[in-house]
Formats: C-alpha cells, sequence, structure tokens
C-alpha cells in the first residue's frame, strides 16, 4: 500500500499532465487467470460424469481520465467498468442457472515494473427463472459492495507476479464473512518465433473467509494471437482448469472441480 499512497501523494501534490477518454488496460494489464477479471469469452465445460455447462463473460473497462505523474515516474488513470457472467446447464435444456452483474471503479498505478490496483466493486446474484422452475427454489439475490487492492510486479517480459486483498464493505446476506486474499502469476512463452502468436500459462489463487478460506484455484493456458507482439486487440484461445468454490455468488458454497476450452476476445 505505500507505492499507492506515494503515487496518489504525487498525483495530488505536483503538477500533472492529464489524459481525457485513455486507453484501459495500460496501467494495469488483466489478469487472465481471474474468472472474474472483466472480458469478453465464451466457456464450454466439463464438470463431472456427464454434466456440460456454458458460461458467457461480457465486460469491459473504459478510460476516464489519466494523470501523468512528474518525472516521468508513470501514471494514474481512473477507469469503469462493468460485466455479467451467466451460466447454462448444457446437460439438460440450456437452462439459465445463474447471473452475476459486476461493477468496478478501479484506480489503476504504473511505475515502471510496478502497477498497482485500488478498487470499489459490486456484485449482484440471481438465479435464472429456468434454475427456479426447475428446483423449485427461490433465493434472495446474493450481493456485496467490496473494495480490492492488489499489487502487480513484471519480473521481465515473459513473467508477471501479483497478490491483493479483498474486504466487503457490506454484504447481503449481512451474515457473510468479509474478507478474500488473492494472488497469481502469469507467464508467456515465446515458443512459435513469431510476434504474431504467443502461449501463456495464467494461474490465479483466491482464499474467502465466506467459504473458511478454502483455496479456488484457476488454471489458464492459451495461445494469443494479435497482429503484432505490441498489439492489445487480440484473441485468445485457451484450457482452464478450476478447483475450489464456485465463483458465482448464489453457489458460493458448493465445491466443483471442472475443465474448460474457451475463446477471449481482447477489443482494446
Amino acid at each position: 500500500m505505500s507505492l499507492i499512497t506515494a503515487s496518489l501523494w504525487c498525483a495530488v501534490t505536483a503538477p500533472l499532465i492529464t489524459e481525457m477518454a485513455p486507453v484501459p488496460d495500460e496501467l494495469f494489464a488483466p489478469l487472465r487467470g481471474d474468472p472474474r477479471e472483466l472480458h469478453f469469452a465464451l466457456r464450454y465445460i466439463f464438470l463431472h460424469s456427464d454434466i456440460t455447462a456454458a458460461e458467457v463473460a461480457i465486460g469491459h473497462y473504459y478510460g476516464i481520465y489519466r494523470w501523468a505523474l512528474p518525472n516521468k515516474m508513470g501514471a494514474v488513470q481512473l477507469d469503469i467498468g462493468g460485466g455479467i457472467f451467466p451460466h447454462f446447464n448444457f446437460s439438460k435444456n440450456k437452462d439459465l442457472q445463474v447471473i452475476d452483474f459486476y461493477a468496478n471503479v478501479p484506480l489503476d498505478i504504473r511505475m515502471n515494473k510496478w502497477s498497482g490496483r485500488l478498487m470499489l466493486f459490486h456484485v449482484s446474484s440471481h438465479l435464472g427463472d429456468d434454475y427456479i422452475r426447475t428446483s423449485g427454489q427461490i433465493a434472495d439475490s446474493n450481493s456485496w459492495n467490496s473494495i480490492k487492492t492488489l499489487l502487480s510486479y513484471d519480473v521481465n517480459q515473459a513473467m508477471r507476479l501479483y497478490s491483493g486483498y479483498i474486504y466487503h464493505l457490506q454484504a447481503h446476506p449481512p451474515e457473510q464473512k468479509l474478507r478474500a486474499y488473492q494472488s497469481g502469476f502469469e507467464i508467456n512463452f515465446n515458443i512459435f518465433g513469431s510476434n504474431q502468436a504467443k502461449a501463456y500459462w495464467a494461474n490465479d489463487l483466491q482464499w474467502w473467509e465466506r467459504t473458511d478460506f478454502k483455496p479456488q484455484i484457476n488454471s489458464q493456458f492459451g495461445i494469443k494471437r494479435s497482429k503484432t507482439s505490441k498489439q492489445m486487440r487480440a484473441i485468445y484461445y485457451f484450457l482452464e482448469y478450476s478447483s475450489g468454490p464456485e465463483y458465482f455468488g448464489q453457489f458460493y458454497n458448493r465445491l466443483e472441480s471442472r475443465m474448460t476450452i474457451g475463446i477471449n476476445f481482447d477489443i482494446n
């Protein structure tokens, strides 16, 4: 937090260069291993026995304002973002099981190899009408308003490390416990000898107090396709393994392991 505090102090007290409507994700790169990072993706999921499912991720950040820190120290940027994450049961009637809504307001900071994020976010989770009709279960919405801090370090061009902390400012139902921790790493491989195709391995680990800190593991291996190595707009083809408590707010007490094939569209 000292890096973030120092950067914010410089941003407030020193003359700055400002930029309207900056490009998002330039200061704090997306966490590829985090399934709840805002992104556009399609996933086909293999669960236990003959059960399959599908998920859609529709979400994006928009840059609001950027402040350049003095002496070329780095930059601070305010973004706003939102996303939806529906889950469908493909084994029966392709019923909508659950849908989560996200609203995020991150403040991103970059100083050389270090980057940080301080983010307020809201999550609201709702059972699908199809699930309510077939299961007979009627549940109230599960929601929380939280703050997240993340600190990331680029070891080199191939490897990135990050860690963070989440705290619920308000939760419904109120008996939800408040804390969570997040950590992970990403590795890029230049195995194709081409600037247009890169392999990567992204891993994310979360521990939520609401599930007694049972580890929530997500590991994604994929290939990024873009016109040039520096272009942010790209397509990612990936395989993913997840184990631990579910990410959906209505089912966070449910444990599962799953394999996923998917495609992610980076539209920046």
